[in-house]
């Protein structure tokens, strides 16, 4: 679906209408993917998806209705586009008023941002078993069993409404997540990692990488749990304060007293030193690494911001309602996340630990305290003693009570950034972050899980 394929299918729709405003969303996907475990292939797969979904303002009243288009035939795709717009329609007019409404945007300007490749999106089956072969063959001359996922997409998504905006984007993204496991299922591993090129991806060092942590991960010690410093990679920086990011940067949230950047008397921290004056965290979809959409789901415009610069909350998001309620600028949103870095390599991290644990990557987080961004969770796949400046021997896995906002206040040391996916927002949600060495550590009970 080419962008000028979208503005015509969907032009043809909105005469269609017989209200005032409606809004029409499109979406191609080529999906392939191909599953392994216990070194060998199990489930390939390639799918070829249209959805369109439609919404109709009668007034104050919203509907929407969605379904399946044959985006291909564009006679078809029009076809049911008319009648997924009568459909929102007719629900309108039932509907109770929507007391948040707004009109609709009109047309708006966007990035250009250059997130495709034809051979990532076009990848024939024979070339994803050909980079999980390669995977395999490591994991057989490391004597570990692995499991795990390659998939690409190539993709293109519209937005187009009857005041006359129309917004598109073209993007791939190529994917790949392996868990290793020795074969006794005393030590496991897990590395993943993203790329709009699948050129970009190096399938034997990130396989050999998780069987690497797999082999030392063995026979783990038990110590107590308590506060230590520590070392989250990236990683786990991207599980923890990855997640955290994208779920409170809600102004929304810290206006009613409900987040971690609430302040007394209904006002939020913007303005304030918030975290460790070397922390500066924003969002870019033009960034070469992680390219990303760069409108959201109503064709809002997304561009480069901070969210956190010096240690210092700049900016927090405000949906368009909010933001007239607020008499505020609507924005930023974010489709990526970056936090800067430095050249000091994870190595050197460990080199300047006295004491501490190193943590790989944190699994099963879930939220405690909204207003304190406490989370808990698990250490898995990697978690070893540091002592003079060495990694020692390996531990039994914790369970943590952690506010990433405090850590972010906690740092000894910043590392590089790497180009990391949260292993609980798989796939959909890219990152840039760096390695954390950290003051201390909430771990609270040691957990038997390898």
């Amino acid at each position: 679906m080419t962008s000028e394929q979208a503005r015509d299918i969907s032009s043809k729709a909105l005469k269609a209408a017989s209200v005032p405003e409606v809004e029409i969303s499109l979406s191609h996907e080529r999906h392939g993917f191909l599953r392994f475990a216990r070194n060998a292939p199990t489930t390939s797969g390639l799918t070829l998806t249209g959805q369109a979904n439609v919404t109709a303002w009668k007034g104050k009243r919203k509907a929407s209705a969605a379904g399946a288009v044959d985006l291909a035939n564009p006679k078809n795709a029009v076809d049911e586009l008319k009648r997924l717009v009568s459909q929102a329609e007719r629900l309108a007019a039932i509907s109770p008023e929507d007391r948040e409404y707004l009109p609709l945007l009109g047309p708006q300007k966007y990035l250009e941002v250059n997130a495709y490749d034809p051979e990532t999106a076009e990848m024939t089956a024979a070339r994803r078993a050909q980079h999980v072969a390669d995977a395999i063959r490591v994991a057989n001359e490391r004597k570990v069993i692995v499991a795990g996922l390659f998939e690409q997409r190539g993709t293109e998504q519209s937005v187009a409404n009857s005041a006359g905006l129309f917004a598109y984007h073209r993007g791939s993204v190529a994917t790949y997540s392996v868990t290793a496991r020795t074969p006794d299922d005393r030590g496991s591993g897990y590395t993943a990692v993203s790329s709009s090129r699948v050129g970009g991806l190096d399938f034997k060092e990130t396989t050999g990488m998780a069987a690497h942590k797999a082999i030392d991960s063995r026979n783990g010690k038990e110590i107590k749990p308590e506060d230590y410093p520590t070392i989250l990679e990236p990683q786990a920086v991207a599980d923890l304060v990855g997640n955290m990011m994208r779920g409170i940067l809600d102004a929304r949230r810290a206006d009613e007293g409900r987040s971690v950047f609430s302040a007394p008397d209904g006002k939020t921290r913007i303005g304030e030193r918030i975290f460790d004056p070397r922390v500066s965290i924003y969002t870019d979809p033009a960034n070469r690494t992680i390219p990303s959409r760069p409108f959201d789901g109503d064709g809002f415009p997304i561009k480069p911001a901070d969210f956190v610069r010096d240690g210092v909350l700049r900016n927090l998001s405000y949906s368009r309602y909010w933001a007239e309620r607020s008499k505020k600028a609507a924005g930023p949103f974010l489709n990526n996340l970056i936090m800067d870095g430095t050249d000091v390599p994870l190595s050197k991290l460990i080199a300047n630990t006295e004491r501490g644990v190193l943590v790989t990557r944190l699994w099963y987080i879930r939220p405690v305290d909204p207003q304190q961004a406490l989370y808990t969770g698990l250490t898995r796949d990697g978690l070893f003693w540091i002592e003079d400046g060495k990694v020692q021997h390996p531990l039994k896995n914790f369970r943590f009570n952690e506010s990433p906002y405090r850590l972010l206040g906690d740092i000894e040391e910043i590392g590089q950034i790497l180009p990391v996916v949260a292993g609980e927002r798989y796939g959909d949600f890219r990152m840039m972050l760096p390695a954390l060495r950290l003051k201390s550590f909430r771990f609270t009970s040691v957990s038997d899980a390898v």
